[in-house]
Order: C-alpha cells, then sequence, then structure tokens
C-alpha cells in the first residue's frame, strides 16, 4: 500500500474481496452471498467451454450474479499469462472442439446439410423420410455439430434449429464465439 489508497501487486498475483473497504459484505441465513457465489463459481459456473476456472471468470460470475446494485467486490490482478484455478470437465469435449476447424476450413464458411445428417432420418423411424438417408458418418458429424450448437458456437442458417437445417437441406455457420474457438483450434491453442 502506498500512500494508504494504491496497491501494487506482484506478478501472478489476484486479489478478489467481498466488498469495498467501506461497504458491507451481504450474509443470507448466516453465510456470505460472496462466499456461496465464490463456491459455485469454483464448482464449475465460471468455466469457459474448456473446463478451465480462471480468476477473471470467478469475478466475471460473482459480478453478474450480485449485479450493479448490490455489494460490489472488489477484483485485483497482476498476470501476464492465463491461470486456470481448476479444471472441471469440458461441456463439449477437447476431439470435438478441436474438429471445429474440420468441419469449418474458413470461419466464414458455410456447412452444408442434408437429410442424410439427421439420425432419425430412416426407414426405422415412422416420418417422412427423405433422400439422402441417414448415413452413420454424417450422423456422427451431426451430432458434434449439435453438441456445438448447444454452447452457442454454431447456429443453423435460415432455419430454427439444426433439425430442420438438416431435413430441408440447409446449412449451419459458426458464431462470432465458434470465430474465437475456431481460431484458437486452427493456433493450436486448443
Amino acid at each position: 500500500v502506498i500512500g494508504g489508497r494504491t496497491t501494487q501487486l506482484n506478478e501472478g498475483v489476484s486479489i478478489l474481496t467481498a466488498s469495498k473497504a467501506d461497504e458491507a459484505s451481504v450474509e443470507v441465513n448466516g453465510h456470505g452471498v460472496f462466499t456461496n457465489l465464490l463456491l459455485d463459481a469454483l464448482q464449475g459456473g465460471a468455466a469457459d467451454l474448456r473446463g478451465h476456472i480462471s480468476p477473471g471468470g470467478v469475478n466475471a460470475y460473482i459480478d453478474q450474479a450480485l449485479g450493479p446494485w448490490g455489494q460490489r467486490p472488489v477484483f485485483k490482478t497482476n498476470v501476464t499469462r492465463f491461470t486456470s484455478l481448476r479444471t472441471i470437465t469440458p461441456q463439449v469435449p477437447l476431439a470435438i472442439l478441436r474438429k471445429i476447424t474440420e468441419y469449418f476450413p474458413a470461419p466464414q464458411e458455410e456447412f452444408s446439410l442434408d437429410p442424410s445428417y439427421e439420425d432419425t432420418n430412416t426407414k426405422t423411424v415412422k416420418h417422412n423420410i427423405i433422400e439422402p438417408y441417414a448415413t452413420s458418418e454424417n450422423v456422427a458429424v451431426f451430432k458434434n455439430l449439435q453438441k456445438l450448437q448447444s454452447v452457442g458456437l454454431v447456429i443453423p442458417v435460415d432455419a430454427e434449429y439444426m433439425y430442420f437445417a438438416a431435413m430441408e437441406s440447409k446449412a449451419c455457420k459458426l458464431t462470432s464465439l465458434g470465430y474465437h474457438y475456431w481460431r484458437l483450434v486452427k493456433e493450436r491453442r486448443i
């Protein structure tokens, strides 16, 4: 502390406090709201798609949960590289995430779909089946694309759901977040 107002942190140090020095920390039923949010964040609420929980992710999780009008946590950090506090099982297996550049050779490209990607488009399921019929290879790719869609990396083009994009021979494409992960895979950071 310099002059009682400024804090200098050594490299690699992060500080996250429940509130400012002149604020009270809220408790509910004898438990600190901040502490409960911190525990929730560390149990996976603050994890990114790869399962990493970082100090910045924990801060963002707590800040969003408290909102702009509640107590204000204080976050100070001096880090020069990514720091993971812990890792949980990723929302999408990394092997599937790494295929994003295989499915989308360029980030602005659309992945063309047709009924052969939908696993229910077989003669054994009673509904309108459409050629080309489901193939195991295309179904496996489509299931991966659906997992990527479930975490906001891929969206159907001109269809509300991936099912209709496939059955109507439309396409899917990367979202902005999908492009970010595409770039990480392309640069071998994942």
